[in-house]
């Protein structure tokens, strides 16, 4: 805000910013492979979230030997998972994949989610839409994890058909691996 006062010729110039450091989230360090691991599935529940992350599941077994632990299914799309499922994955699982962010609010708690797993120490793999990258970029930021890397798949995701999903789950297989492990460790430097 920039103010004139006309009568003392003074212009004022007002910053929005502070001199506080922004919060960093401590992120978790990444895993050398994902053989042998306990996978966690955090589905966010929009339409077609389930059957994705449950092919994307089978992927990540068939090729690289992780083992489904659990899946569930937070209660509401634009809201943050309770406390007690982020506990139960916690328990459960050595690495997360969550997703699916295509709107701009389960986006946003997809984001928030994932950066509050690896807060404890669960490396996650974050899937989001082309159409929501700056909306996750955003809310890593606003998470404390600037530069947070996520796996992107087209958009629309909702109206896929079950050989759309396939090949969209195959296509992510490799990208969600190197998020999880020590492939994407340059990455995560970064972040």
């Amino acid at each position: 805000m920039t103010t004139l006062d006309v009568h003392t010729n003074t212009l004022t110039i007002l910053s929005p910013s502070n001199d506080m450091e922004p919060n960093r989230a401590d992120l978790a360090p990444r895993r050398a492979s994902l053989s042998g691991l306990r996978l966690g599935i955090l589905d966010n529940g929009k339409p077609n979230s389930d059957r994705l992350l449950e092919l994307l599941g089978s992927n990540l077994v068939g090729a690289f030997g992780v083992d489904v632990a659990t899946v569930l299914r937070k209660p509401a799309i634009g809201r943050l998972a309770p406390p007690a499922i982020v506990d139960e994955l916690i328990e459960a699982s050595d690495v997360v994949v969550t997703g699916v962010g295509d709107c701009a609010g389960c986006c946003s708690c997809t984001i928030a989610d994932a950066v509050a797993l690896e807060s404890k120490g669960i490396p996650v793999a974050a899937i989001c839409t082309t159409e929501f990258v700056t909306a996750a970029a955003l809310a890593a930021a606003s998470a404390g994890a600037p530069g947070y890397d996520v796996a992107v798949m087209p958009h629309p995701f909702g109206s896929c058909t079950d050989s759309q999903l396939a090949e969209r789950a195959s296509s992510l297989s490799e990208r969600i691996a190197a998020l999880l492990t020590a492939v994407s460790a340059a990455s995560a430097e970064t972040r």
